[in-house]
C-alpha cells in the first residue's frame, strides 16, 4: 500500500488579497517521495512548475495572488501525488461575499 504524504495547506482571503502557505511531508524512512504537487486560486497555478523538482521528501512555502473580482467566489484546488501512486486532491471556495475567509486541506 502507498505511504501517503502529509499536507496542510491554508488560504486565507483579505478582500482581494489571499495568501496560501502549504507544507507536504512524507513518512519518516519510508521510500515515498513527493512526484507532483498543484495549487490553484481561481484558476492560477500558484506553484512555479520551472523551479519544482520531483522526487523531494518535504515541500513548504507560502504564495499570494490577488483576485480580480473579490466580490465573486473563487475555486482552490490541489493535487498531490507521490511515487507510489499515491494521490490526494481537492477543491474548495472562498466566499465573495465574505471579505475575510479561509480554507483549510489537511490530511495524513
Amino acid at each position: 500500500m502507498p505511504s501517503a504524504i502529509r499536507y496542510n495547506i491554508r488560504s486565507e482571503k483579505d478582500g482581494a488579497n489571499v495568501k496560501v502557505t502549504y507544507d507536504l511531508r512524507v513518512p519518516v524512512g519510508g521510500p515515498a517521495l513527493i512526484a507532483s504537487f498543484s495549487l490553484a486560486v481561481d484558476g492560477k497555478e500558484l506553484i512555479d512548475k520551472t523551479h519544482w523538482v520531483p522526487g523531494q521528501v518535504q515541500f513548504n512555502g507560502m504564495q499570494f495572488t490577488q483576485l480580480q473580482h473579490p466580490e465573486n467566489d473563487v475555486t482552490v484546488a490541489f493535487s498531490i501525488s507521490s511515487n507510489e501512486g499515491w494521490i490526494a486532491a481537492s477543491s474548495a471556495v472562498l466566499r465573495g461575499e465574505r471579505r475575510f475567509d479561509e480554507v483549510v486541506f489537511s490530511g495524513s
